[in-house]
């Protein structure tokens, strides 16, 4: 039952409420900074959760960085060349901390999880791609290069990054899952209010997975760096979610406080 739990655990995030008993109008990272957010969202930790636990425990798992479910997350979530489920040790996830943004007005509740995922270079690159490494370790300096294309994934259009999914998860062993593209927008560069730089990439797409189930979700990605730490942040929530809560984490990202 536990291995079932694993490959629903972003999307059972936002329905599972037994996190810690914490909330506040803001989000504190450690070791990166303060992001804000106004007083009718709600921030509940979840570190130390059992789904937390699940989802860590999960990435060990012999050969994960290979099936289908891992590429998934890799093209969504993960910047070109970095390497998030590796077949050894040190696990980038091992990191993980978990969160939850809360909205509720008048027509309903909106939620989504976000999991911040931290570590050096040897953490996220010691079974990545070397020029990548070179790449990221100055791509948040205001006079680095912005290239248009990143190792691989250049900024195509959504038919084309569909077919790309399509075609590295017909290539995957072991259970089947299809991504259907609704919206995506690739990895860019933001300037920050006080002059830093974020990358981010989102998409909305609807997962469905082996058993025929689907489920829409809202996939934000967002890489931040301070001093020789990255720190990746992906926030997962519902289509609905995202017309409430995306414009309110833009706008923390961009006044966050370091």
């Amino acid at each position: 039952m536990i291995k079932k739990l694993f490959p629903l655990a972003l999307s059972a995030a936002l329905v599972f409420g037994g996190f810690l008993l914490s909330s506040a109008e803001d989000l504190v990272i450690d070791g990166l900074g303060r992001l804000p957010f106004p007083k009718d969202v709600t921030v509940t930790d979840g570190g130390g959760s059992e789904l937390s636990r699940f989802m860590i425990e999960g990435t060990h798992r012999k050969n994960y960085g290979r099936s289908a479910r891992a590429a998934m997350w890799s093209i969504l979530t993960v910047p070109p060349g970095m390497q998030l489920y590796p077949e050894k040790a040190p696990y980038p996830y091992d990191s993980m901390h978990m969160y939850q943004i809360r909205k509720t007005d008048v027509r309903g509740t909106y939620s989504a999880g976000i999991y911040v995922i931290s570590g050096t270079e040897k953490d996220f690159f010691h079974e990545g791609h070397p020029k990548a490494a070179r790449f990221w370790s100055t791509a948040f300096l205001e006079d680095a290069k912005r290239p248009t294309s990143l190792f691989g994934m250049p900024k195509i259009q959504t038919s084309e990054f569909q077919a790309l999914v399509d075609q590295v998860l017909s290539e995957k062993k072991g259970p089947s899952i299809q991504v259907k593209i609704l919206r995506f927008v690739p990895w860019r560069a933001f300037k920050n209010e006080d002059g830093t730089y974020r990358w981010g990439q989102e998409a909305k797409v609807i997962l469905t997975n082996e058993k025929g189930l689907s489920f829409p979700l809202w996939i934000s990605a967002n890489l931040l760096k301070a001093g020789d730490k990255y720190y990746l942040i992906e926030v997962n929530g519902s289509h609905a979610a995202a017309e409430q809560l995306s414009d309110i984490l833009l706008y923390g990202f961009y006044r966050m406080k370091r």
